[in-house]
């Protein structure tokens, strides 16, 4: 980077054309946002469901592809293994509807029956599925530590209505994932009345499992030989599934009575539904309001730093570049595919503080060579500004973008479009404090210089029509 140290680029000379350059991207980028319904909005803020899978082979491109293809969801691998998905349907909207239709037919008298519901025209639930979450009686609150899951449709608000809707329908998708993920990977036909190998986790579950059906030591060697082969002590991360009762047997030197008991109480499956996450249309609408919020905050505070810092001029460039960067860099990540979730949200905080640090630094300097008073023109002043922290612009910038292509490429799934956003978001900051930053400060400069001249000709022009006073 010693080629920068001593550098007299005339950066100045190119910002009318950078700034007609950004405008004409930025309006492109609205153009298409418009056409395109706005943003890949991720289900954060969309509302929808997560639904975390493991499988006991690794999951293959076709897999994935037949996936999506039957059931109309997003679904990423986690981890390196290949052994683990998220499978994302976004959008609950038909929950809404369903509850809305819910609530006005009940607006013209209550429901006798849950007959009734199922019969209301476009609400595409059985009486079965409705029966598990409501009833037209009064319900009677729960006993000592029981639960009561029912509640009275009569007496219900609209909002509990809508979760309770939301639930069945939740349950609907993750029973027709189940069904689409056993015909792809199979399932153990006789599982009634026995456990799951795969869904223990931990020692203690295996060997209360096993204890009941052998004695202490083979039920002691079966739970070992489990927590080892599945990696159960490296934590959830780094955990795997059983494969087959052959697996376990290699390991684990039981009787042959300890043996047929494993093989009649217990069966190993070729999937497990890890977890699933819920987030309906309230929460994702305040997680989008949240996100706004923390935009216009940040906006406004480097406004006001920056103004009781520098000047007033300063902050509303700063905070003008900043928004520059994140339309620019929002844009760019939308053609790429990225979705806006939190973790983008958070990557497009960070790509704002980072512009406002190289942008500050740039005004300091700006600052330092003012006082210094030499006879130089505001664009010469801001050209040598630049020039003087060009090395230290470009080696952060450097450093970053080589420790952020690492993270893209070896940080996985999770982190790829975290990633990909810093990335490009450091590239536009980047251009945006050598080119666009300088350039607005000059073009206002120049508007405020020629607004003073003018303002002061005026003066003189008043001062000079005025007539001299007679002496008497």
């Amino acid at each position: 980077m010693r080629l920068f140290w001593d550098s007299n680029y005339d950066f100045i000379k190119l910002g009318r054309p950078a700034m007609a350059l950004s405008a004409v991207v930025i309006a492109l980028i609205v153009v298409f946002l418009v056409l395109h319904g706005g943003p890949n909005l991720g289900i954060d803020f969309t509302g929808g469901i997560k639904v975390d899978v493991m499988t006991a082979r690794k999951i293959t491109l076709a897999d994935m592809e037949t996936i999506r293809g039957r059931l109309d969801v997003e679904i990423h691998s986690i981890g390196a293994a290949e052994r683990e998905v998220l499978v994302q349907s976004k959008g609950l909207g038909q929950a809404q509807v369903i509850a809305d239709k819910i609530v006005a037919a009940r607006a013209e008298g209550s429901f006798d029956s849950v007959e009734e519901i199922a019969a209301i025209e476009g609400v595409d639930l059985t009486e079965k599925e409705l029966s598990a979450v409501f009833t037209t009686v009064e319900v009677k609150e729960a006993g000592a530590g029981g639960v009561t899951q029912l509640i009275n449709i009569n007496d219900a608000t609209p909002e509990n209505i809508r979760e309770r809707v939301q639930q069945i329908v939740v349950n609907k998708k993750v029973e027709e994932l189940t069904r689409v993920l056993k015909d792809i990977f199979g399932y153990p036909e006789d599982t009634s009345g026995k456990t799951d190998l795969n869904v223990l986790d931990t020692y203690d579950a295996l060997y209360d499992g096993f204890i009941m059906y052998m004695d202490e030591d083979d039920a002691d060697a079966l739970a070992k030989a489990s927590v080892d082969i599945r990696n159960l002590a490296g934590g959830a991360a780094e955990s795997r599934l059983l494969e087959s009762f052959d697996e376990l047997l290699k390991k684990a030197d039981v009787s042959k009575k300890s043996e047929k008991a494993l093989k009649d109480h217990f069966y190993v499956s070729t999937f497990v539904i890890r977890g699933t996450e819920n987030i309906g249309p309230r929460v994702s609408h305040d997680l989008a309001r949240l996100a706004m919020q923390a935009m216009l905050v940040a906006a406004v505070g480097m406004l006001l730093y920056i103004w009781i810092r520098f000047n007033f001029r300063s902050g509303v460039v700063a905070v003008i570049a900043v928004v520059h960067d994140l339309i620019v860099t929002l844009g760019i990540i939308t053609l790429a595919g990225v979705e806006i979730d939190l973790t983008v949200i958070a990557a497009l905080l960070t790509i704002a503080g980072y512009s406002i640090n190289d942008t500050i630094v740039t005004y300091d300097r700006i600052r330092e060579d003012e006082q210094q008073a030499r006879r130089e023109t505001y664009p010469e002043l801001l050209n040598r500004a630049i020039n003087e922290n060009l090395a230290r612009t470009l080696v952060t910038g450097m450093s970053s973008l080589i420790a952020l292509t690492v993270l893209f490429f070896l940080g996985g799934e999770a982190l790829r479009d975290f990633s990909l956003t810093l990335i490009v978001g450091i590239i536009i900051g980047t251009y945006s404090s050598v080119y666009v930053a300088a350039a607005l400060l000059k073009e206002w400069h120049a508007i405020a210089a020629a607004r003073k001249k003018t303002v002061l000709a005026e003066k003189l022009e008043r001062k000079g029509k005025k007539k001299p006073r007679r002496r008497k």
